[in-house]
Order: C-alpha cells, then structure tokens, then sequence
C-alpha cells in the first residue's frame, strides 16, 4: 500500500516550520530547530520539502514555464482574457515582464522549498540515531534533503540564470540580497547532488522518496546544461552526464515499460464498453500503476481531501494536481463539434489552455506510420499513447447533420443516428475526402493540410466548423487526463501524481552527452533502445527496417525532435530549448511555433526576475535580466 509523503502547511521563518503530519499521518505541530533533532522530528521536517514541491509542480504554472511558448506548445483559446490572459507567455510580448504572476509563482515556491531544505541540513546532522531512526534512515533524510535543494535551485537556474544561493537557515527577515553568478550556482547544485548520491539508498520503503537514481539523473541533466555553458567545462561535463546517465541505466533498478501508453495510463474500454485496440481514447487511471518501474522520481499526489487545503486560499499551495484540466481539447457537444458527447469525467474539463503545434504532430508522423498514413499500420505507438484522438457517445440519438459538404465539411456525415458506444468524433491524424465523410456518422477533425510543410503553418485559429484542428480544436494531450476524480466531471482536484523523472528520459541524456562528445553511434543506440520500445506489436521483431537510427543521422536537431516525440507534455520543453543556447532557442521556436515566430527573441531565454523580489530589495539594487 502506498503511503503518502504528506504535508507541511505554512513557514513562519526560515528556522521554523509548522502544522505537520508525518507518513503515519500523525499531527505534528511546532517543527522547530529542536524537533528536528529528535528522531521524529528529522523525518517530519524532511517531508515539509517535500510537500512544497506542489507549490509548483502540478499547478498551471509549471506547465506555463516549461511547454508554452516553445516549438511543440503553444497557446489554447481560453489564454485570452481575465485571469488567464497570459497568452504572451507564448507569444512573447510586452505581457512577459516582470510583474507577471506566473514568473513569480516558480521563484515563490522554490524559495520556501530551499529554506526548509537549509533548515533539515543545517540542524539534521546534530539529530542522534536511535528508535526508528537508524543511521541508514538519517543519512537518506539528509540525502533526500540535499537532492531537494538541488532540484529547486536547477529550475531558477534555469529560467532565471544568476539566482540568490542561500546554503543555510535564518530566523530573520532580511531585505539584502545579491545575485550569485550562475557559475557558482551549478557548482553548490552538483555539490548537493554528489552529498546526495552519497547518502541515498538505491531503494525506499516509501515510494516517493529520493532514491541514488533519482540523484544520478538529475546530476546528469545538470552536467549536460553547464556543459554547454561559458563557465562550464565542456567536455568533461558532457562525460560526466554520460557516466551518471549510463549509471542508472545500468543499475538494474529501473526498467522501461514494456507498452509505452502503460506510463501514464492504465488499459481500459470505453464507457459504453466500445473497444479501443490501440489506445487511442482517454486515459484511464482507475488501474494505472503510478508506482511504474520507469518512474525515477515523482511528485506524488492523492485522492483523499483530507491531503489538503483547499486550494485558492491566500498562502496554500499544497492543494491537487491542476494539469488534468489545461492540456485538454474541447470535445463535447457544445458548438457543433458533435452529437453524443456531453461533457464527462473519462474525457476531462477542458480549460484549453495549451495545445499542440503543427510542427509537433509532423514530428510524430515522420515515425507513426509504416508507410502512407490511413492506408499502413500503426509502427511508432507514442503518438497514441500521447494524444486522443477518439471519442465514444455516451448518450444516443443524436445525428451529426447530412451528406451536404459544402460550403464546409462541418454538416458532411452520413447523418445517421450516433447511439452511446459509438464513435462519435475521430481525430486521425490524416486528410479524408468527402466521399469518406459521407459513409460515417461521426464527425471527423483533420489536420492543416499543410501541416506537412517545412516548418509547417497553421491554417487559422477557429477551424472547428472547417473540421480543421484549431486553437479549440485538436488531439487532447492524455499524459495529465484523470478520470480518478471524486467530485464529477467539474472538480478540479486532480489526485494523478506528476512523474518529473523517468529512464527513458534518461536514455536520451546520455544520447545528448554522447553526441556532444562525438559519439554518435552510443548516441544512436541510446536512442534505439527507446525507439524498440515505442515500436507497436505488429513491428517489434521488423521496427529496425521503418525505425532504425544510424550514427549518421544523429545531430542536435535530430535528438531535439526524439525528446519531443518521447517526452511532449511532461513538462521540460523550454529547459530543453535553452539548455543549448539562446540562438538555438530563437531557432527551435521561430521553426515551430508560428504565434512566437515574430516576437521571440534571444533574451527570451531567460525569464524576467519577479518585479516583487526586486521592489523588496532595499540597498544595493537587485539586478534584473537584461531585454526587461
């Protein structure tokens, strides 16, 4: 049975921390410097960290940083007015500055994460062993505290560059800060994460916690981001990604899924019991093993109320998972999309806040098909276990108008009645003619016909009555979907734990490191490995004919467009884009995101500092980027 790592709800100061509960869900109130030191107390103040993980990841915001305004992302139609009109986080526009809340909803968050970490860190080592805290159990603790500093301190680096480093705890308020160069920054990030490798076991009781793989990777991804920088050391940095990504592949402890839609979903028919062979449906979590032997580390999350503060109160960030909602496209009967799809919990509440870009489906159709798209069979299984493109009616009578297909296709079906469990809108993924529409009763959306292009173009926002993939429109990201909800269709309170590392993420670092190092035949076979997985059960013994990548394909570009077709939707696009420089940044966005191309620029490759950190700075002025 899963215990969950559960929370710590507010911060008085940097040295205390309280109302808590520990995994026994015991209440613990008063963690101060002297609890910590007690048995209870280390383990207590080590689940605070923690719990401030969702402070970030799970919220909108997380999403916002890491896949908007990218090649593969871009804006949805509900970013456009009131509360959520930050589509300029895509486009690149004047809205980007730095009073904007989501800038500074990462540096918030991380920086409560960091002044718990100082606090386990700095009092933890003085805590004696004895009862159930064994020296082994002590140094994960502290272990798992180092790794959590680490991570927060890797993604301000990242999107902020030169951050504030504070390596210790402060019972005061100070209004002084400076900016440490970014340089010094990744040394006390991998000084962290080497204390870490250290400390931590290969394997935890506790699913959730750190493990020495988890430390192992992150080491891996930040010696491969230095490695490209100024201040980095180039090819030692690159080996050293390398040998930490090698380790963890190597170690026996983490396996790929078999079934690449296994990850984020669990297998399923639908409602109506209508079957759904290649998993092209929503995703069900109701039997997903969010415990998956690829998982290296995730943020867990929990169905039970009781986990939480309500969220939308001042000052709560430990709330549910929100991502469920954002990705999703709209699907249900409203606006003539299609008849016998009322708005229901499998299929999600579509806030639409992201979609796809083009580039990003004509990325996945280079690997999708065996040969001509509608007319082969399905050889790369990852698009599938991405997107959903079919929906089944679950309420009948409905007709999705007649054989009249002009002057658009939104009326051009068979006109027969859709009864629940049938197809009621297909996605895919190809052109169909009108002769085709005409034989089916279920509306059909298709891509831009020039989706094909190089780089491929938009054919206009509002298509849904063209039945053209839109801003409205479009295959539903499922890696976020959950159908565990409580509360119905409405409720927000996502309870699907968000995987922020897994091995096969992991096969592609080393890919990376292997390429920067001139090794394109390793990188090759790292991302073969991957390739032999995504291939479908009707390839797996001939996939090396359709799919086979040689040394002499491989290039930077060539590794970028893998990641996207492996890891879309999980939430490290922008980091991937930047790791290897600001102009290739521009380059990657200008190619693929059509709203962004005009705007973007190379100083859009690090974020704005939060108008609110420099306002609270009082003597010498805290620095903003520059272009802000």
């Amino acid at each position: 049975m899963k215990r969950f790592i559960t929370t710590c709800l507010g911060l008085g100061s940097l040295a205390a921390i309280g109302a808590c509960t520990d995994l026994s869900e015991k209440l613990v109130s008063n963690l101060s410097n002297q609890y910590i030191q007690t048995q209870n107390g280390l383990t207590a103040g080590t689940n605070a960290i923690y719990q401030q993980l969702r402070g970030y990841y799970g919220r909108e915001q997380e999403m916002a940083l890491s896949d908007m305004g990218t090649d593969i992302f871009t804006n949805g139609d509900q970013v456009s007015s009131g509360a959520q009109a930050w589509f300029y986080l895509n486009d690149y526009t004047s809205g980007l500055n730095a009073t904007d809340g989501r800038i500074q909803e990462l540096w918030n968050p991380m920086y409560v994460l960091i002044g718990r970490a100082n606090v386990v860190l700095d009092v933890g080592p003085n805590t004696p062993t004895g009862g159930d805290l064994t020296a082994a159990v002590k140094n994960s603790r502290l272990g798992e505290a180092h790794f959590l500093r680490a991570l927060a301190y890797f993604e301000l680096a990242q999107q902020y560059g030169d951050v504030t480093l504070i390596q210790h705890a402060t019972g005061n308020v100070s209004t002084e800060a400076t900016r440490t160069p970014a340089a010094d920054v990744y040394k006390a990030i991998i000084a962290d994460l080497d204390s870490a490798k250290a400390l931590l076991p290969e394997t935890q009781a506790d699913w959730g916690r750190v493990r020495k793989g988890a430390a192992q990777h992150l080491l891996a991804k930040v010696y491969l981001t230095r490695g490209y920088k100024s201040y980095g050391e180039g090819n030692t940095d690159f080996q050293k990604a390398l040998a930490n990504a090698d380790s963890v592949i190597n170690s026996g402890r983490f396996t790929l899924s078999p079934v690449y839609a296994d990850l984020f979903c669990g297998t399923h028919t639908t409602d109506q019991n209508a079957p759904d062979p290649n998993r092209q449906g929503f995703c069900n979590v109701l039997n997903w093993n969010r415990q998956n032997a690829e998982t290296i580390f995730s943020v867990q999350y929990s169905y039970n109320p009781q986990q939480y503060a309500p969220c939308g109160q001042a000052n709560i960030t430990d709330c549910d998972n929100y991502l469920h909602l954002v990705y999703l496209s709209r699907y249900d009967n409203d606006n003539n999309i299609g008849v016998g799809l009322p708005r229901d919990l499998n299929n999600g509440r579509p806030f639409r806040r992201i979609r796809a870009t083009p580039f990003l489906f004509s990325l996945y159709d280079q690997t999708r098909w065996v040969g001509t798209p509608g007319q082969s069979d399905i050889l790369d299984t990852r698009f599938d276990g991405t997107f959903q493109t079919l929906w089944f009616a679950s309420t009948s009578g409905g007709r999705n108008g007649s054989t009249t297909c002009a002057p658009l296709p939104q009326g051009c079906t068979s006109g027969a009645v859709v009864s629940a469990g049938d197809t009621a809108l297909w996605m895919p993924g190809y052109q169909v003619d009108t002769n085709y529409r005409k034989t089916k009763k279920f509306s059909i959306y298709v891509p831009c016909a020039n989706q094909a292009a190089n780089p491929p173009v938009q054919c206009g926002r509002d298509n849904k009555l063209a039945r053209v993939y839109g801003w409205e429109v479009g295959p539903s990201m499922k890696k976020q979907q959950d159908n565990g909800r409580t509360g119905g269709v409405a409720d927000q309170a996502g309870g699907k734990d968000v995987i922020l590392m897994r091995l096969g993420e992991t096969y592609l670092l080393a890919a990376e490191a292997a390429f920067k190092l001139g090794q394109n035949q390793t990188a090759a076979d790292r991302i073969n490995v991957l390739r032999a997985r995504a291939a479908s059960t009707a390839h797996k013994a001939d996939w090396q004919t359709y799919m086979l990548v040689t040394s002499a394909m491989i290039n930077l570009d060539f590794i970028m467009d893998e990641r996207a077709r492996e890891l879309a939707g999980e939430m490290n696009r922008w980091q991937d884009l930047v790791r290897p420089g600001p102009d290739y940044f521009v380059a990657r966005v200008q190619r693929g995101n059509f709203e962004a191309a005009p705007n973007v620029r190379t100083f859009h490759a690090l974020r704005p500092i939060p108008q609110q950190q420099i306002q609270g700075v009082t003597g010498t002025p805290y620095p903003q980027n520059p272009g802000y």
